[in-house]
């Protein structure tokens, strides 16, 4: 035989030879691991199915509704204004009656004199107060063409009573002109009223809107206080007095209000400025203010916003007009960025006693259209 064929194999080593045991636990964990594996693949339908029945449950459940944002309620200021614009029209059995007591079932309607009824020019409410209870305060301005005599009478009676002087008994007083006859002149007056308007709930079913109603007669009152000082005072402080600043706000505006010229030009890059149909021949630029220091070498990218007061003259006289601008600093230059006011706090601008100075007038700038 061949030494290939005739060499002995080793005998393995008892070592090496797994004991029963180990063959044992090796079934085991084959068994387990055949089992885990079968037991996923039965789960994947199941767990699909439980979920879509969950799904189909959540589907079917009423969902609770999400709570309602908290209503403001506007001040019924055109009601208001509705209201002044009959009652003044309005008489004992005038064609207004059945509107006022719709509003207003429970007050009063004026008795005009004789050939004295009071045009309504136009009507316009001017403040609202809160009052609480759903109640608002509504002052009203209306615009009157009253008879001359209705418009002195009240200035003359407030007179006399002041000197104190009585008119003399037996003596005739002359008549009216609404008495003799004459044709009488209006005079335009513009008186105030506040009227209390009240929001009351509707007793009817199926969702009908509460209704307002005027709880008692409107009361004359004066006109509302103006502010003291000038609210533009405490934004635009700082005096502008000559400069590139000056000179691009002046030739911005005159193209802009004129129509000479390119108005574009003054604009930062991507600024959008629409120009109005303007025809004036003449702008003078008689204030300028700014909200800060205007720095002598501005850095780019520097914002100012500005106030400008012109006097623009057409061939139907002259305007005083007020223009806000943002200016933007870009190369060494001012550039008109927007034309948008500051927006201020009623504190700051009802304040008197702020550290702002008001605009004192600039050298003039006058410019006229088609001269550069």
């Amino acid at each position: 035989m061949s030494p290939l064929f005739s060499r002995r194999v080793p005998a393995p080593d008892p070592s090496l030879t797994a004991s029963d045991g180990d063959l044992r636990r090796a079934q085991r964990r084959t068994v387990a691991l055949r089992a885990g594996v079968l037991a996923a693949l039965t789960a994947s339908p199941l767990a699909l199915m439980l979920s879509l029945a969950a799904l189909r449950g959540a589907a079917a459940a009423p969902v609770p509704p999400a709570a309602a944002a908290p209503s403001v309620i506007a001040p019924p200021t055109g009601y208001a204004e509705e209201f002044i614009d009959l009652w003044l029209r309005s008489s004992q059995d005038g064609p207004q009656v059945d509107a006022l007591r719709t509003m207003a079932p429970s007050i009063d309607l004026p008795r005009p004199a004789s050939g004295a009824q009071a045009t309504v020019e136009r009507v316009v409410a001017v403040r609202s107060s809160p009052m609480g209870s759903r109640t608002w305060q509504v002052t009203v301005a209306a615009t009157l063409l009253l008879p001359t005599s209705s418009a002195q009478s009240g200035s003359s009676a407030q007179s006399s009573a002041q000197s104190g002087i009585a008119q003399p008994t037996g003596v005739a007083q002359s008549p009216s002109p609404a008495q003799s006859g004459v044709a009488q002149s209006s005079v335009p007056t513009v008186r105030y009223f506040a009227v209390p308007v009240s929001m009351v709930r509707s007793s009817g079913s199926g969702g009908a809107p509460d209704a307002l109603v005027i709880s008692a007669a409107p009361a004359q009152v004066a006109a509302p206080a103006a502010l003291s000082g000038d609210p533009a005072a405490t934004v635009y402080g700082s005096v502008i007095n000559g400069g590139p600043l000056q000179q691009t706000v002046a030739g911005y505006l005159t193209a802009y209000l004129t129509g000479i010229g390119d108005s574009t030009r003054y604009l930062s890059p991507g600024a959008r400025v629409p120009a109005p149909a303007a025809s004036y021949s003449k702008v003078e630029l008689s204030t300028l203010g700014a909200n800060g220091p205007v720095p002598a070498t501005p850095v780019d990218g520097t914002v100012l916003e500005v106030q400008a007061q012109v006097l623009a003259t057409d061939s139907a006289g002259t305007w005083p007009l007020s223009y806000p601008l943002r200016l933007r600093a870009r190369a060494g230059r001012w550039e008109v960025a927007a034309l948008a006011p500051v927006p201020s706090s009623p504190s700051s601008s009802s304040s008197s006693s702020g550290s702002g100075v008001s605009p004192s007038p600039v050298p003039s700038m006058t410019t006229t259209a088609g001269v550069n």
